[in-house]
């Protein structure tokens, strides 16, 4: 409330209260009540109330970013007054609020129309302002009255092809109705699955079950009934042991409804299913399907999901090139366990929507793969055999390495067969 600045709230010193002291950039003490009345002008009522504690990112902390607030250069934290501060974002019950989200919108989502009006009446106001006009002066500086105007191309609406239909994206690149009454390219039937769910989401979980079963066949996707697990308490090991001992190689796909959003709980669930007992899993939120005049909408996203995850094809695109092999090559760093991991994706098929992937492990922090030749070789093989058994390749590449540690690399190759 008086430097207009975010933080997020790490840890609370029960410990601390404002008249406690720290030490200010010049190595003497100050007790927090009297920094905010001398700083700000600022009287605390309460002098007993703990203090909030953000723990800054180091590379916030090397960019010599300092609160105003205090920070305890010790512990390298910055030490907030409660009293003087206010939660930012949205909370749920507004987010489920569809009328206040829509007002929302209308300010955070406008139209190129609306923002080019908006900008235009900023540089008026600038313009208009004899204060700001001085200042440019100053500079040397002149604001254009209008925008730049560019001559741009409009390019024609994506082909989306679908399994005996094909469609035109349109201006908002949004096809989803026309996919939900036509069939995939390729639908898994879904034979054997199993959903678990507490008690408190027995309704919700069994109407998702419903709604999956009656929006599965419009699309292609054949969907029997689950094998249900009703648990009797929402504890970690509670889902981790039902799902375990009910885990059998002919089950296709394990739904876990978890009646809050916990990353304990969803990692080791995850665990489960992608070390221990490699399955396809999907989590589900147990508030996203409680809202039944959305769950159909919801459903029908799963269900693209979860064919995605048991290897079905959803849409393809119209691709110029048709021997053609795209590859996406990115690296995790993880700082918990010291080590980089990259992963390789590659495209085995004439519409790629098919994909090989492969992992390996590499030096902490290191972004340039040292497996890449191995991963490359090996995805040559999978289009191999799924392409030309009997051709013989020429490859022709075109690498583009990106120098920025957040992008991944990216490389483009076109295959000739003969």
């Amino acid at each position: 409330r008086y430097n207009n600045r975010t933080y997020r709230i790490d840890d609370i010193a029960w410990d601390m209260n404002p008249q406690c002291t720290f030490k200010c950039h010049d190595g003497s003490e100050i007790r927090f009540m009297d920094y905010y009345q001398k700083q700000y002008n600022l009287t605390i009522r309460d002098t007993e109330q703990p203090l909030l504690v953000n723990k800054p990112k180091k590379r916030l902390r090397t960019r010599g970013q300092q609160a105003p607030q205090a920070a305890s250069e010790e512990a390298e934290k910055i030490c907030l007054i409660p009293e003087l501060s206010c939660m930012t974002g949205l909370t749920d019950d507004t987010r489920s609020d569809f009328r206040a989200m829509k007002d929302i919108a209308a300010h955070t989502r406008l139209t190129p129309g609306d923002r080019v009006t908006a900008l235009r009446k900023f540089v008026e106001r600038i313009r208009s302002c004899k204060e700001a006009q001085a200042e440019f002066d100053s500079w040397g500086l002149m604001i254009d009255p209008d925008i730049l105007n560019v001559t741009g191309r409009q390019l024609k609406g994506e082909l989306i092809l679908l399994k005996s239909k094909s469609v035109v994206a349109g201006a908002e690149a949004d096809w989803s109705r026309e996919l939900m009454k036509e069939h995939m390219i390729t639908a898994v039937p879904l034979q054997s699955w199993v959903i678990a769910f507490t008690k408190k989401d027995q309704r919700n979980a069994l109407e998702f079950v419903k709604m999956l079963q009656k929006v599965g066949p419009p699309m292609g996707m054949e969907v029997k009934e689950p094998m249900v697990l009703e648990l009797k308490d929402d504890r970690t090991e509670t889902f981790i042991r039902s799902i375990r001992d009910n885990l059998t190689p002919a089950v296709q796909l394990v739904v876990v409804v978890q009646p809050t959003s916990r990353d304990d709980r969803y990692s080791a669930i995850k665990k489960l299913c992608c070390v221990e007992s490699p399955v396809p899993s999907q989590v589900i939120n147990g508030r996203t399907i409680a809202q039944s005049q959305k769950l159909r909408s919801i459903t029908q996203k799963i269900a693209l999901q979860v064919n995605c995850k048991l290897g079905g094809e959803l849409w393809a695109l119209e691709i110029p090139l048709k021997n053609l092999m795209v590859i996406g090559i990115d690296v995790y760093h993880d700082k918990s366990k010291g080590r980089s991991v990259g992963g390789f994706v590659a495209s085995v098929n004439t519409s790629s929507t098919r994909w090989y992937s492969r992992v390996c492990f590499q030096l902490p922090g290191q972004e340039l793969m040292d497996g890449l030749c191995t991963c490359f070789t090996a995805s040559l093989r999978k289009y191999h055999d799924v392409r030309c058994e009997n051709c013989h390749v020429y490859l022709s590449v075109c690498m583009s390495l990106c120098m920025h540690v957040c992008l991944p690399v990216s490389v483009s190759l076109s295959i000739s067969t003969y």
